[in-house]
């Protein structure tokens, strides 16, 4: 059976010596391990030009979202056993 999880993370960034913020709602289904973000938030805009306009870094973002849903859903299910 397919689970399809909603969630959001905040993620910190330096910019210019300054704690900035970026913070993804997502929309990730199980089946197909498909993740979707469905809003993306900066505190300054540009945090937002450094990620939006950098492949690899919206990758490493991307891989290092689904790590902690899948520890989350490591842990959930270790409870359950």
């Amino acid at each position: 059976m397919s689970k399809i999880e909603q969630g959001k993370i905040s993620l910190d960034f330096r910019i210019e010596g300054k704690k900035e913020q970026a913070i993804f709602d997502y929309r990730y289904d199980d089946s197909n391990q498909s993740l979707d973000y469905t809003e993306i938030n900066y505190t300054n805009p540009k945090l937002q030009s450094l990620i939006e306009n950098n492949a690899k870094m919206m990758e490493n973002i991307d891989s290092y979202i689904r790590n902690i849903i899948e520890k989350k859903r490591s842990s959930l299910h270790k409870g359950t056993n």
